[in-house]
């Protein structure tokens, strides 16, 4: 590699939140690259008020086309791609399901490669998106997934080799503080005093499952230790909180809504909890661990890989109710249980999903292709 730093041209749809999943390990990702090495650059289709008031670690332009079927939008990649590469650049790595229909093409012909990013499971796959990635994956240089259950899904569907598909788990960054519990937390902690709480840190969606938390916690009802359920996350709780009133458990179930604080949420929590029926790799999981909980998820996506069952929490089968309760009730009436499986987490998080070992994993992969005969 050349003394001077090799431009990197990340291309994403659209930048809004720092927070979120794949925006989030791109913000970290860029943040973290060793400038010696690397000169990142941020192209995005479309502007963000979040872009503006200069909030991402690098530089940024903005496209101004987004529909991925106008000649505007390809001609105006076009003219952005040329001088990327009269600049020296040589390197691309692209976000997002338009980004990585229109850019490998232009790139190749420039003689630029590319670099796709696959997170999920592949839910938003339609006819359309399939037969045109199935015209540009062939100009794909390499894939990084962040599980080996997305890697096997976008072999399965995308025209991409397994020896140029790599696997790198998110990262994350770990604070060494203990945060404080958040008051109303901490109100419902003195008002159940001996009970045991599970939480769950997700949005409400149906693709989430919570209905079947609320009817494990059902089951339970009556034994002792109590077992509560508190869910942290946006959206309607209307129906969940029918189920929980139908099962009489109403003041076993919690809803703490959308929260900035949600590291000092998991300080007050007993067990993480985790129902969906789909994951490619899960952020709120690793988050459990990094808080020293036990985690319960469905065995879905990339979940059996980040939780080690019986060491640092316990898989179920997604939808098997009674199979999650069993699994809830050992860690509900076992606190020693509990303290050794969350100290297996928090130490197994920290060597595996730091964001120390995403960054230089990217890195290895960007200098591998840029060193390429």
């Amino acid at each position: 590699m050349d003394s001077a730093p090799q431009p990197i041209l990340f291309v994403i749809d659209h930048f809004r939140n720092p927070n979120a999943g794949t925006e989030g390990q791109l913000f970290q990702l860029v943040r973290g690259l060793d400038r010696t090495r690397f000169k990142p650059h941020l192209l995005v289709f479309r502007d963000s008020e979040f872009l503006q008031v200069g909030g991402f670690p690098c530089d940024y332009s903005v496209l101004g086309q987004h529909r991925i079927l106008s000649v505007a939008t390809w001609y105006a990649l076009w003219q952005t791609a040329r001088r990327f590469r009269a600049s020296g650049g040589r390197l691309a790595h692209v976000f997002f399901n338009d980004s990585s229909v229109v850019c490998p093409p232009i790139f190749r012909l420039l003689g630029i490669e590319t670099i796709i990013s696959r997170r999920d499971m592949g839910y938003w796959y339609t006819r359309k998106y399939l037969a045109l990635l199935n015209l540009s994956g062939r100009f794909v240089a390499a894939a990084i997934t962040n599980s080996e259950a997305v890697k096997e899904v976008t072999l399965r569907h995308e025209p991409v080799s397994s020896e140029n598909t790599h696997v790198i788990y998110n990262g994350y960054e770990f604070e060494e503080v203990q945060p404080s519990i958040p008051s109303d937390l901490q109100e419902l902690r003195v008002g159940h005093p001996n009970a045991v709480f599970a939480g769950i840190v997700a949005n409400i969606r149906p693709i989430k499952r919570m209905e079947d938390a609320i009817r494990a916690v059902g089951l339970l009802s009556g034994q002792r230790p109590a077992l509560h359920l508190v869910i942290i996350g946006d959206g309607e709780p209307g129906d969940l909180k029918a189920v929980a009133k139908e099962l009489g458990i109403e003041g076993q179930v919690h809803f703490l809504g959308a929260r900035r604080d949600v590291r000092g949420c998991l300080a007050g929590l007993d067990i993480g909890l985790l129902c969906s029926e789909s994951e490619g790799f899960s952020n709120a999981v690793v988050e459990y661990m990094q808080a020293g909980l036990p985690v319960v998820c469905s065995a879905v996506g990339g979940n059996p890989e980040a939780i080690a069952h019986g060491e640092t929490g316990f898989l179920y089968g997604c939808g098997n109710v009674s199979e999650l309760a069993e699994r809830l009730r050992a860690l509900a009436f076992d606190g020693d249980l509990r303290a050794r499986l969350g100290e297996n987490a928090s130490v197994n998080a920290r060597q595996r999903f730091s964001m120390d070992t995403m960054v230089r994993q990217h890195q290895e992969v960007y200098g591998s292709l840029l060193n390429k005969e």
